[in-house]
């Protein structure tokens, strides 16, 4: 469109990081008499700006930063009790109430982030960038590649905040389906093992919680037969999909595997204490904890079945 092409990310999931670049003809510098000292902004040829529109305090975070410790169980807690009620909210609870709050939190702006110039000594060091790269070409005329290259922030902060949107209206209906059909992912101990479809984006709870209390135990004593063992840990990854680090998630399925053979031993045991306080402390973001428990891992040595 108008000759602007993306050099990197996908424009149907912006990542609310954005480098937007132009080349500029030596002759525009020449020509550059104005009252704004364009060709200060020009290095090496390319004229850069670059905004970050990623909102950190998405509308998940900012649930769990009101709540503090409450929200890692009070949604949980409260679809159980309204479980234990015979599917009533708890007293003083008004669902619409509730309903529209959810509404509001998901309605709530992004706080707009100016772009800012940028200096870059060359093409590939923009192309290597972590963002959405966009080029929109050469130009003679520095006003008009100034005009073209601070407007374009503006359509893609539209356009990312219209793409979170959707996203966390979806989340919403996700948390209200739980409610609902009272088949929470956050959900007590049951005697079921991870109900319905939801995966760890849709997840907000403890982590750790869930998989002290629910999965682990479910995997190592309720799990009956090798085929129950094999759809539950099926289940289990796909629930664990959108963590970053799979090596983890298979780290877990090898240690339960192995104490499942041989309960009492105590090595593999505390590796998979440690694994699922490592993937607990990535999914909360407490990234302070992790080189404490990676080193105390690697004491352990690898297990058999990474040998």
């Amino acid at each position: 469109m108008l000759g602007i092409e993306q050099k990197k990310g996908d424009p149907h999931n912006l990542c609310g990081r954005l480098i937007v670049y132009a080349k500029i003809f030596p002759s525009a510098s020449k020509n550059d008499s104005g009252p704004i000292p364009f060709t200060s902004m020009v290095k090496n040829g390319i004229l850069a700006v670059k905004g970050e529109f990623k909102n950190n305090d998405n509308l998940k975070r900012f649930m769990q930063h009101e709540m503090g410790s409450s929200m890692d169980k009070g949604i949980s807690d409260l679809i159980e009790h309204i479980k234990e009620q015979g599917g009533e909210l708890p007293e003083g609870v008004d669902a619409d109430a509730f309903r529209d709050r959810l509404e509001e939190l998901s309605s709530m702006e992004i706080i707009p982030v100016p772009a800012k110039i940028v200096f870059y000594e060359s093409e590939t060091e923009i192309l290597n960038e972590d963002a959405d790269i966009y080029y929109i070409g050469e130009f003679s005329g520095m006003s008009q590649a100034h005009l073209c290259i601070t407007s374009l922030p503006i359509f893609y902060q539209a356009k990312f905040r219209e793409q979170t949107t959707l996203s966390e209206q979806k989340y919403i209906n996700e948390i209200l389906s739980q409610i609902e059909t009272e088949d929470p992912v956050t959900a007590k101990v049951t005697g079921e093992f991870l109900p319905g479809k939801g995966n760890l984006n849709l997840f907000i709870g403890n982590l750790q919680e869930l998989l002290d209390s629910r999965v682990i135990p479910y995997l190592l004593y309720q799990a009956n037969d090798d085929a129950e063992f094999k759809t539950c840990i099926t289940r289990f990854k796909d629930f664990m999909k959108p963590y970053p680090d799979q090596k983890d998630v298979l780290a877990i399925e090898n240690s339960v595997s192995a104490l499942r053979k041989n309960e009492h031993d105590s090595v593999e045991r505390s590796r998979l204490e440690l694994l699922c306080s490592k993937v607990s402390a990535m999914y909360h973001e407490k990234f302070e904890l992790i080189p404490d428990i990676q080193k105390k891992l690697s004491s352990l040595g690898p297990s058999e079945r990474q040998e």
